[in-house]
């Protein structure tokens, strides 16, 4: 799956229809940065480590898709929660295993979401809504009710508006214990949206790129510190990066898995180069806790998620490499994981000799290679490894 990074995010270049699609045959957990998502990852490592926890990231900002294409990576749509999540209920409204539990808004708002949504797709859709109180998320025994009350209910699709970081971290702490929820979304204050409870900014306004403008003319007191203070270093930061002089802050790029499970540092290591995303390790290291005779490696070759070669080289070639102080070009070690094949290797080059991007960018651009990949493998060639060290 192809990404764009900004700053220190890697966002998901997909279309609604196809991530939409995938929600429905593998399921996962899904975030949407924005603009004040991604000033508060520049500092905020708990909220950086959650976000790992993702398995899918996508762009819920015009401003995030313009800086894309500033930067020679445009996005392909926005799609921020509040589209996201009206058009998964009719994408799946004749399914009649999805059934969606709404956390968060105001007491009552869910319950006139519940109702509206319902009439909309023409079933019980929304099966049940909990409004938790102020500070709920510091009280282990009131977030055990409510995991209670979702496992009670039955759905799969748990939708959090709780507002960010709350839904991320709450979703992400808690996720192990829904025993029946297969897809996880943040969706902010769309659950107020779909009640009639706040109004949305007009079409053409979020077309532009202003839809900041119009929030903060509707609640001034509650968001011009945000839009006017916080996040005004997002346009320098990402000239910086456009400029290559934009430097990750330094946090562990390994997050944490499921609860009581331990990942091994081959897991750390496949997790943060994206060849794995969390739901499959914390697949894997529960099916390791059946039968501890498989090595993780083993079982995720089985899968067919990771070529057996490509396990090989990054638990075994590949931290010699930084030892190594005669290097061969990246192009190199990514055939020997059998990452790219001979053939991209010389449209690579081929271009990069017209173009003098760097190797990586033209594999990414193509859609060869994730970001994190050509990322994790550069720092094992600049002999930077600080995280594994520390892990």
């Amino acid at each position: 799956m192809n990404t764009v990074k900004i700053l220190n995010v890697n966002i998901d270049n997909l279309s609604t229809d196809e991530l939409l699609e995938k929600l429905g045959q593998q399921g996962g957990v899904v975030f949407t940065p924005n603009v004040d998502h991604l000033i508060n990852l520049q500092r905020d490592e708990e909220f950086y480590k959650i976000y790992q926890n993702s398995d899918y990231k996508v762009c819920d900002s015009q401003v995030l898709y313009y800086a894309s294409r500033l930067l020679g990576q445009p996005l392909r749509e926005k799609i921020s929660g509040s589209d996201l999540f009206p058009a998964f209920y009719r994408y799946y409204k004749n399914c009649e295993n999805t059934t969606i539990f709404l956390l968060g808004a105001g007491v009552g708002v869910g319950v006139r979401a519940q109702e509206k949504i319902n009439s909309i797709v023409g079933r019980e859709m929304v099966i049940d809504t909990y409004s938790p109180p102020y500070g709920f998320e510091k009280d282990e025994v009131e977030c055990q009710r409510i995991i209670d009350r979702i496992n009670q209910s039955g759905a799969t699709v748990l939708a959090v508006g709780l507002g960010a970081p709350k839904q991320e971290k709450w979703i992400v702490k808690h996720k192990h214990k829904l025993k029946n929820i297969r897809i996880f979304l943040a969706i902010g204050a769309s659950i107020d949206f779909e009640a009639g409870e706040k109004p949305r900014s007009p079409e053409w306004m979020s077309e532009l790129g202003i839809e900041w403008l119009y929030r903060l003319s509707c609640e001034p007191k509650r968001l011009w510190k945000r839009y006017l203070v916080d996040d005004l270093p997002f346009v320098w930061l990402v000239i910086k990066q456009w400029l290559n002089l934009y430097s990750s802050p330094q946090f562990s790029l390994f997050s944490s898995v499921a609860q009581g499970l331990q990942m091994p540092l081959l897991g750390q290591v496949l997790q943060e180069a994206g060849l794995l995303t969390p739901a499959q390790v914390n697949r894997v290291l529960e099916a390791q806790a059946k039968q501890p005779h498989l090595r993780f490696g083993e079982i995720v070759a089985n899968q067919g998620w990771v070529h057996q070669e490509t396990i090989n080289f990054f638990a075994e070639q590949l931290p010699q490499v930084a030892m190594e102080s005669r290097k061969q070009p990246i192009g190199y070690y990514l055939k020997q994981a059998r990452l790219l094949d001979e053939r991209q290797i010389e449209a690579i080059l081929s271009e990069q000799s017209t173009t003098q991007m760097r190797f990586g960018e033209i594999a990414v651009e193509k859609g060869w290679l994730k970001n994190e990949t050509v990322d994790s493998i550069l720092r094992y060639l600049q002999g930077d490894l600080s995280d594994v060290i520390a892990a």
